[in-house]
């Protein structure tokens, strides 16, 4: 047997891996986060974000369970839905209990799982269901634009990262609420509305060019426009002074003549790192031209973001002492350099990845980035096989939790985009 045909044989044997942990993840209530059990570590809860990313490539196995497990999870999350327009972060099949911390990405994932399924699925009738808690999901977002800048806020910690410092005006919860008013726009037109559909597509516009105005570092240029764009104020020759005692340029030499899209902006300060999911969101949600597109990969390419598997969570790592590093980073030893959200891997990232280079027609690295993310998940801390949650971000060590349902599904998303040649559902 040729090399070739060893990793062609690995990587349809991951696709089987993976299809097996998605089965085994799902539950009449929806998918889990996790197949273990609690007692070994295992997330018994259904998360918006874990399983709208999952459906992404869950969507295409021909399976009744985990396609009744798909339709549940949406159902689980609207019948869920605050009084003002809030997708719980998870509802605990145990309990039936929802949560509602880490908040501010599970409401522009329900409206993407929702569209996502309909293109699947062609279900008219189910998404017509979920049609008022797609528009009060979309309202609750409006809602976030505190400053009326075009920019949604939200606190911090309160992203996927909810184990991180990313605060006030968030990348990837902007460029999620984007792509998700491109799709409820689609879906108005679907069912009928299209002038409601008109509506969220004016509001796309003004979102993508407001975060290209104030997220876009275009490197080594005057760092105060950012500040200046963020307020909508004159700098005063009090705000240059602090901004030049703290150190407004970024704080690693090696990002200074760098462009990337900034992780957060928020009260007279910004992030100074690489957000690897927010990046790759926007160049698959068409907010990054081409020109940008191709920044971001050679950004990656160059800093190794991507290696030893795909990919880290952030570059570089924040560190002790540094403006965005916390104490509660500390909390079970998880969020240390090159851990967990401050830099480790996470194989569902991959699989944004590999979309995010087949979008940009790079195919042959994208299959190759998709054999390193089959080795990814097949290492394990007890067995062969695990899927696991994420992953040291130097040594590729597996630290997190077996049979994760989004390392599963986005695995499953890749091989489907590399195989068609398509960033598929964007």
């Amino acid at each position: 047997m040729t090399k070739k045909e060893r990793n062609d044989k690995l990587i349809d044997e991951a696709y089987g891996r993976a299809t097996n942990v998605l089965r085994k993840c799902s539950h009449k209530y929806g998918l889990k986060a996790s197949a273990l059990s609690e007692e070994r570590g295992g997330y018994p809860q259904v998360w918006a974000r874990d399983s709208m990313i999952t459906l992404l490539g869950a969507s295409f196995v021909n399976d009744k369970k985990i396609q009744k497990a798909i339709r549940a999870s949406i159902d689980i999350l609207r019948k869920n839905i605050s009084s003002m327009g809030v997708i719980p972060n998870n509802v605990d099949t145990r309990t039936l209990k929802p949560n509602f911390q880490a908040y501010a990405d599970g409401g522009a994932w329900f409206v993407l799982g929702n569209a996502t399924f309909f293109e699947q699925t062609g279900d008219l009738a189910f998404l017509k269901k979920n049609w008022s808690a797609v528009k009060k999901v979309m309202l609750w977002y409006d809602y976030q634009d505190v400053d009326q800048s075009g920019l949604v806020s939200t606190q911090e910690a309160s992203d996927w990262e909810d184990l991180f410092a990313t605060r006030g005006k968030g990348l990837n919860v902007n460029v999620l609420r984007y792509r998700a008013l491109r799709a409820a726009a689609l879906m108005a037109r679907k069912i009928g509305r299209g002038g409601e559909g008109e509506e969220f597509l004016k509001k796309a516009q003004v979102a993508r060019r407001k975060i290209n105005e104030h997220f876009w570092y275009k490197g080594d240029i005057d760092i105060f426009c950012h500040i200046k764009s963020c307020f909508g104020v004159e700098l005063t020759a009090g705000m240059v002074s602090y901004c030049q005692r703290e150190g407004s340029l970024p704080r690693k030499e090696s990002l200074r003549k760098e462009s990337y899209y900034l992780p957060y902006l928020s009260f007279r300060e910004f992030g100074e790192w690489f957000d690897s999911l927010g990046n790759l969101m926007a160049v698959l949600s068409g907010v990054a031209n081409k020109k940008q597109s191709e920044i971001i990969l050679k950004f990656i390419k160059k800093h190794k973001v991507a290696g030893p598997f795909p990919i880290k969570a952030i570059h570089p790592a924040i560190h002790p002492g540094e403006k965005d590093w916390r104490g509660y980073y500390r909390l079970s030893n998880l969020n240390f350099p090159n851990r967990y959200h401050n830099g480790g891997i996470w194989p569902f990232l991959g699989g944004f990845y590999i979309a995010t280079l087949v979008k940009m027609k790079k195919y042959s690295e994208a299959r190759a980035a998709l054999e390193s993310l089959a080795w990814l998940n097949k290492k394990g801390k007890n067995s062969e096989w695990e899927f696991n949650e994420w992953f040291n971000g130097k040594t590729g060590e597996p630290m997190g939790m077996a049979e994760q349902a989004w390392s599963a599904g986005m695995y499953v998303y890749a091989y489907e985009c590399v195989r068609k040649k398509k960033a598929i559902f964007f």
